[in-house]
């Protein structure tokens, strides 16, 4: 059973992606702008012969166009983007600008419903120019898409850049709904919880509280209460404060989704309680929440959900000491994981593909708009100086189309290049996740043939082999997840290590006070292992022998960047090691492998008496 599940707050964080996916697709079109029910054959097929008519009036052909493309999406794709486009090229025809950016709107948010992320950021560029060359009231919209559509490609710096703007422009239109102003600060709450600046997430959402409110949009309030509930769970240091506030906050988006039938939101708000009531000690009610997500998940066909629930089932049981139970759990939400992720290599290529096209699409229109000044500008220069500069323009058009064909040919091989990469990298990613399988596997098997020994120290022995194990395969695990399959960010790395380990290591009767301070140092996979290796062997034996006796204590982890290298440190305030002791522990296993791994670092180690108690253990590279 993996540690990350409940340490770390990576359970929330994947929640909140998938509720992220929803609100998008929630708030970019309003219900009222659904033309037709999509996938209705009648409906189909009634529309198409009112659009033959030969005598209909432009105004009535529009909308009837704007809503077979609507009711054809379900079907065909393709056929549905065309009819969209004979209506928007309707509208162009009798110069309705209202009309042209309402129809180029419709077929953003349908290509964005169904993945077609290139098709609705073309669509939405196309749109916000027509809303700024006619001046429109509704360039905001179709900037939020184009904000939406970088987020879903995982472009979130470029999104949250198009978010700020669109907030901009809807702040000088007047006369905006409150639904609409407050699905936008939504959409910037989930752009800036995907970034982490948790933050800004509380100020965003807490501000659509009220637009959501005055709506009477019942699924907007849900999400901004499940917003909130998601920020105070992952506040750290947990408190018994934060973790209330976060029940109580996904609790009202729960009886909001429940009351609604809103099932999809259903499941994911319980999944998230189910992880907060846990946290909080109730592991009976965190049980309850994980069977009403796994009924709901089933319901649904929704397999990642499913995988999610049986993974809180199975700590849910642990922590009332079913062993046996959990562990069958376990299995099943690890093979269903497996399943999910051999599935979808195919999809992450096409994803990785996909986000290539609509950064390709940016950068094609910042090049078209470079092009048109820069033809601006020649024609200007042209006029000035025309009758003596024949020669010159010759000159100059034979330069410029060397230089197009050049840029033709470089765009040709980037391309090449980057599906070339974009293969690699899921077929690594792959590897990071066998290899993170495999050494979960053994420490599961390790953890249950500890449960069945009698001698003590045998169970510490193998206990403390699993933490071992447990520490490099984390390392493997955030690789697989990364953008970037050749560094490991070390501050993160070691705080869902140390929130592992705390879990694991803190009893009722202490109170020990674990503090971090850790700089982003960028590591390669195998020093960034050897270093987890370290830390896992210097706090696992300060939790067991520094506060032996004592009821509280404080232990500060901390890891520097030097000029060329780094400086990890580890102190605590403990009774200190006596020096009769100190022969035996520099002999013992756990300071035999640190200082092993310490040399493989190229680093040294220290190990002082701090005043007036406690020890300060020092590994420098300088």
């Amino acid at each position: 059973m993996r540690q990350s599940d409940v340490a770390g707050g990576k359970r929330l964080t994947v929640l909140a992606l998938l509720w992220a996916g929803t609100v998008a697709r929630a708030t970019c079109l309003p219900a009222e702008n659904s033309l037709a029910s999509p996938g209705d054959s009648a409906t189909v097929d009634s529309l198409r012969a009112v659009a033959r008519r030969p005598q209909l009036p432009d105004s009535v052909r529009f909308q009837t166009l704007r809503a077979l493309s609507d009711a054809l999406f379900a079907q065909d794709e393709p056929e549905a983007r065309r009819v969209g486009e004979q209506a928007v090229q309707l509208a162009r025809h009798r110069r309705d600008w209202p009309g042209v950016a309402d129809g180029l709107y419709q077929l953003v948010v349908n290509c964005e419903r169904a993945a077609d992320y290139v098709a609705a950021m073309q669509y939405s560029q196309e749109g916000a120019g027509v809303a700024r060359m006619h001046q429109l009231p509704d360039e905001w919209r179709f900037t939020q898409c184009m904000g939406l559509v970088s987020v879903d490609t995982k472009d979130v710096t470029g999104g949250l850049k198009y978010m700020r703007q669109a907030y901009q422009q809807q702040g000088a239109v007047g006369n905006v709904p409150p639904r609409e102003r407050g699905g936008l600060l939504l959409n910037l709450a989930n752009t800036f919880l995907v970034m982490q600046r948790y933050d800004s997430v509380l100020h965003y959402a807490t501000r659509a509280l009220p637009y959501m409110q005055r709506a009477k949009d019942a699924r907007g309030l849900g999400y901004v209460y499940q917003f909130r509930g998601e920020v105070y769970a992952m506040i750290k240091p947990q408190t018994t404060a934060t973790l209330d506030s976060a029940a109580t906050n996904m609790n009202r988006a729960l009886r909001i989704m429940q009351r609604h039938g809103f099932r999809p939101q259903t499941a994911s708000s319980a999944l998230a309680l189910a992880r907060v009531y846990r946290l909080q000690g109730l592991p009976a009610v965190s049980q309850r929440m994980a069977e009403l997500a796994l009924t709901l998940a089933r319901e649904l066909k929704m397999p990642d959900y499913e995988a999610d629930a049986l993974a809180n089932l199975a700590w849910a049981h642990a922590d009332q000491g079913q062993m046996r139970r959990s562990f069958d759990l376990d299995n099943r939400a690890q093979n269903l994981r497996d399943s999910l992720f051999n599935g979808d290599k195919a999809q992450a290529l096409a994803q990785l593909q996909v986000r290539y096209d609509v950064k390709l699409l940016t950068e094609q229109k910042r090049a078209a708009e470079f092009e048109q000044r820069s033809q601006r500008a020649q024609l200007h220069s042209l006029w000035l100086l025309l009758g003596g500069l024949t020669t010159t323009i010759g000159v100059g058009s034979w330069l410029y189309w060397r230089l197009r064909r050049q840029k033709a040919l470089l765009a040709v091989a980037n391309q090449a290049n980057c599906r070339s990469v974009a293969e690699k990298e899921v077929l690594l990613q792959e590897i990071h996740h066998r290899v993170k399988n495999n050494l979960q596997l053994v420490s599961g098997l390790l953890g249950w043939q500890a449960s069945t020994l009698p001698e003590p120290a045998l169970v510490a022995a193998l206990t403390a082999s699993r933490d071992r194990i447990q520490s490099m395969a984390m390392v493997h695990e955030f690789l697989y997840q990364a953008d970037n399959l050749a560094e490991v960010r070390m501050d993160q790395y070691l705080r869902e290590l140390l929130d592992s380990l705390k879990t694991a290591l803190t009893t009722p009767e202490q109170a020990i006070q674990l503090s971090t301070d850790l700089a982003p140092v960028i590591m390669s996979p195998k020093e960034a292992s050897t270093l987890g290796l370290v830390v896992n062997e210097m706090v696992t034996n300060a939790y067991k022998h520094a506060f032996r006796g004592l009821a509280q204590g404080h232990l500060l982890v901390s890891f520097a960047s030097r000029p060329t290298g780094f400086q990890l440190t580890i102190a605590d305030d403990g009774a200190g090691m006596p020096a009769q002791d100190a022969p035996a522990k520099a002999h013992s296993l756990g300071m035999q492998l640190v200082r092993t791994l310490t040399k493989q670092l190229k680093a040294k180690l220290s190990v002082t008496r701090s005043f007036p108690t406690g020890t300060r253990m020092e590994v420098t590279r300088e």
